[in-house]
């Protein structure tokens, strides 16, 4: 089955905001145009006079921008643009060294052989830097990068585009590896009928607290029982949970991730039990290391669940 069976494009739910104001007013009259002559004789408009405005100095023209925030209206929060976690310089804080490689790999790497030669599908792949780590570090078989940011997905398909204009006609990395544009979280829990094992390895990494803010308990329970349904028998989910104490401080990106926040009852310590419990039915879960960041948010534990 190909990922554009499963990937569904992510809705164009852009606002457009109707600014509105009041009625210009109409004209006290019309304006007599004065005339005047050159010293060659030819007569020339000049200017028009209004006799009922005053002859004073106008203000200098402004922007629309400042005249909105002269009259009150909230500046854009640029932190809406992000309420999917979709940061464009996310890896910016993840990597540490010069070399931009992800301090995650040195946990993914302990185990290399649940990678190589297999067939992965990474959702919430951002700009696709670690997805392209994976898969060429660990010689992946294919790896398909899953994001709702249509930007991000660009981006990572201009790398990888660059990186096999560079590679030249062949088979293996770069080549095996895509990226498509979508919202992993179904419109419809009756989708998940139709779904068909097809990946050995499912990696969601620092992803549920992004859907779990936008898309409530019911979202992410149902995004785990796809990522269950798309695992062939004995295939591994590579998940790396945000703890609970990290929702608070984007609770204030919109007023729907607020409301969504206070009715969130289904908390991250509570994973483990619903993934490997009837409603999922994993077999077990191991723990696969924690990364030493320097920053004591990105120390997060990786875990692998195993599908029967």
């Amino acid at each position: 089955m190909d990922i554009c069976d499963f990937t569904m494009d992510l809705e164009n739910n852009n606002n457009n905001t109707q600014l509105t104001g009041k009625e210009p007013e109409k004209c006290a009259g019309k304006r007599k145009p004065v005339i005047t002559a050159d010293k060659g004789g030819e007569s020339k408009r000049l200017k028009t006079e209004d006799p009922t405005v005053e002859d004073t100095s106008r203000p200098p023209p402004q922007s629309p921008k400042k005249r909105l925030q002269l009259n009150g209206k909230p500046k854009h929060n640029k932190d809406h643009n992000f309420t999917y976690g979709n940061y464009k310089h996310y890896y910016g804080k993840r990597i540490l060294d010069k070399n931009f490689r992800d301090i995650r790999l040195d946990v993914l790497g302990t185990q290399p052989d649940l990678f190589r030669g297999k067939q992965l599908l990474d959702i919430g792949c951002n700009s696709g830097h670690l997805s392209i780590q994976i898969a060429k570090t660990f010689e992946a078989k294919s790896l398909v990068g899953l994001d709702i940011d249509r930007g991000l997905v660009k981006d990572a398909q201009n790398t990888i585009s660059h990186l096999k204009r560079q590679a030249g006609p062949g088979q293996g990395f770069p080549h095996n590896i895509r990226f498509v544009q979508g919202n992993y979280v179904l419109e419809d829990d009756v989708l998940l009928e139709i779904e068909r094992p097809q990946f050995d390895v499912i990696l969601c990494l620092s992803v549920t607290k992004w859907i779990h803010l936008n898309f409530c308990d019911s979202g992410l329970k149902q995004a785990f029982r796809r990522m269950y349904l798309q695992l062939r028998p004995g295939g591994q989910l590579i998940l790396e949970p945000q703890s609970f104490d990290g929702y608070k401080r984007r609770k204030k990106l919109s007023e729907q991730i607020r409301e969504n926040y206070n009715s969130i009852k289904f908390r991250p310590e509570q994973f483990t039990e619903y993934l490997i419990g009837p409603e999922v039915g994993f077999d077990k879960m191991e723990l696969m290391g924690t990364p030493e960041h320097c920053e004591a948010g990105f120390k997060r534990p990786i875990q692998i669940f195993t599908k029967k």
